[in-house]
């Protein structure tokens, strides 16, 4: 659906991004990441043709679409009402009408009339992405989706993200709530130093290392401590490429073990083994 070739993007001759190059399919849905200053803010902007690249290009498979955008914050909304704002901005894009669908979808019928800057993190999130996707976009960008959200709202803002994927709009996201972000999106683009470090889809991400963790005596804590474990509330953990191969040393070194869990890596462990490198730990 799109393609980023070469994209290359510079403040005051500082460099920050840097022969950026992905494509991005239908109904795809690709999380970026990388720590404060690595070039996301700038990528998103690029995409959204807020910023002109200075060098690259974007190339849209037919008519550049309509390209819904759900920001971290509003950048201006005044003394306006719920109701003033949804409707100032749905008349942006000539869907007024919707001004109620969008209010109900967003559970905010009854908080029309509150000025809009009275809401909470959570109400303008669920607010912003029912705009965003009122417009019909192919292309969905995100940023910091859920922040605020209670548990039940995200789960129905999940729900709805899954529908509007069905139906084969693409999505583009960043987000800190890294424990989320994997049931938001299936591939990760790491960025550091305005450079993409890592393009993975995130169920191999997953599968590269693997947890095991288990109760065991206390006299075997030294022993398990030398060879990797950590102690958390009782539990030895330790991630490892070869599951198969721990278990094989506890058995050859007598150690008995309960509750017994072997999972894969998480999103969350393999992004914090990134920032570690980067950050040269």
């Amino acid at each position: 659906m799109l393609r980023i070739n070469h994209i290359n993007k510079s403040f005051k001759g500082q460099p920050v991004l840097r022969d950026i190059t992905f494509h991005m399919a239908e109904g795809e849905s690709i999380l970026l990441l990388g720590a404060n200053g690595a070039g996301k803010s700038t990528l998103l902007k690029i995409v959204l043709q807020m910023l002109k690249q200075d060098r690259g290009s974007m190339t849209w498979k037919g008519i550049r679409p309509h390209i819904g955008y759900v920001p971290q914050a509003p950048s201006m909304i005044g003394n306006l009402t719920v109701l003033q704002f949804a409707s100032y901005v749905l008349s942006l894009h000539g869907r007024k009408k919707q001004v109620q669908t969008v209010l109900q979808d967003a559970g905010l019928e009854s908080k029309r009339k509150v000025l809009a800057e009275k809401l909470s993190t959570g109400q303008m999130k669920r607010l912003l992405f029912q705009l965003a996707v009122a417009v019909k976009p192919k292309l969905l960008i995100m940023d910091e989706p859920t922040a605020g959200m209670d548990l039940e709202a995200k789960r129905k803002f999940r729900k709805q993200l899954s529908a509007v994927r069905s139906d084969g709009v693409s999505v583009l996201l960043t987000t800190h709530i890294l424990s989320e972000a994997g049931e938001l999106a299936e591939r990760l683009l790491y960025l550091e130093d305005g450079v993409i470090k890592i393009d993975r889809p995130i169920e191999e991400i997953k599968m590269d290392k693997k947890s095991i963790s288990f109760r065991t005596d206390p006299k075997n804590k030294s022993l398990l401590l030398s060879v990797g474990y950590i102690q958390q509330e009782g539990l030895y953990r330790k991630l490892t490429e070869d599951a198969d191969f721990e278990l094989k040393l506890l058995i050859q070194n007598n150690i008995r073990f309960s509750q017994l869990e072997i999972k894969g890596d998480t999103l969350e462990q393999y992004v914090e083994g990134l920032e570690g490198e980067e950050a040269g730990i």
